[in-house]
């Protein structure tokens, strides 16, 4: 076993299934756990959270036993290094379009040899007692970081898809993570997944990330297309967004009391 489930989950053909979490709520995460999700991202591109909302988030995943993946808005050296050091098993990073843009996000979150990430251990590691982290050398501390923290950039601008080929072969990517409402407004096709177009391209990023032994995740809206998706070969599909979903589900009791 490595010392992320989401690397084992993609080891043994079992795709990931999770979901967005926008609303903040420790207590949501929690009972997040108690329904066969594997991961929540917790979104602070579109999410009104700060850091230590984050971090309680992360808590609350872990407490659960949820895979606590976060997305951010930039690639910034404070908003990953604190992303990662609260405890984040995985990144996600929105509009990416220059290759530069996904190296600089690599060196941020890996340690060396592989990138430039500052040295703690911090609420991640358990304050360095997580038995990964007791290491008796810094050379395996970094390298157990960089196996536990997966770096998934985001490929939802026609610049990266062009670039799609050379992204994945970058050194401590982990995987490539789909846009797929941004992906196709850039591709003059909003929202239009059934067309001959994007299904091009998306089955071009999830064949460069599987030739390049990477990760290839997609945000879902049905049940439908997260199950097209999973039958396609794809590692995770992130399904909705939590207030989607909940005020849904309420409309649906209403509807079914009121018969």
């Amino acid at each position: 076993m490595s010392l992320n489930r989401l690397r084992d989950l993609a080891a043994a053909k079992s795709a990931a299934i999770g979901t967005f979490v926008s609303m903040g709520n420790m207590s949501e995460v929690e009972c997040l756990g108690y329904t066969g999700l594997d991961f929540v991202v917790i979104d602070t591109e579109h999410g009104p959270f700060d850091t230590e909302t984050m971090m309680n988030l992360i808590r609350a995943a872990e407490l659960v036993h949820l895979v606590p993946v976060v997305r951010l808005a930039n690639v910034d050296h404070k908003d990953i290094q604190r992303a990662a050091d609260c405890g984040a098993q995985a990144i996600i990073l929105p509009c990416l379009r220059e290759l530069d843009d996904f190296k600089k996000a690599v060196a941020l979150a890996k340690y060396a040899p592989i990138g430039q990430r500052g040295f703690i251990k911090g609420r991640g590691t358990h304050f360095g007692n997580a038995p990964w982290a007791a290491t008796e050398t810094l050379e395996e501390y970094y390298a157990n970081s960089n196996e536990r923290l997966l770096v998934m950039p985001q490929c939802e601008t026609k610049e990266a898809l062009e670039q799609i080929e050379d992204i994945v072969q970058i050194e401590g990517l982990d995987g490539i993570f789909i846009g797929p409402y941004d992906l196709s407004t850039c591709l003059g096709i909003p929202g239009q997944f059934e067309t001959p177009v994007f299904k091009e391209a998306t089955d071009r990023i999830l064949k460069a990330c599987h030739d390049a032994g990477k990760l290839c995740y997609i945000f879902t809206g049905t049940t439908n297309q997260a199950r097209d998706y999973i039958a396609q070969g794809y590692d995770g599909i992130a399904h909705n967004l939590d207030f989607n979903i909940l005020i849904e589900a309420y409309k649906q009791v209403v509807a079914d009391i009121r018969k």
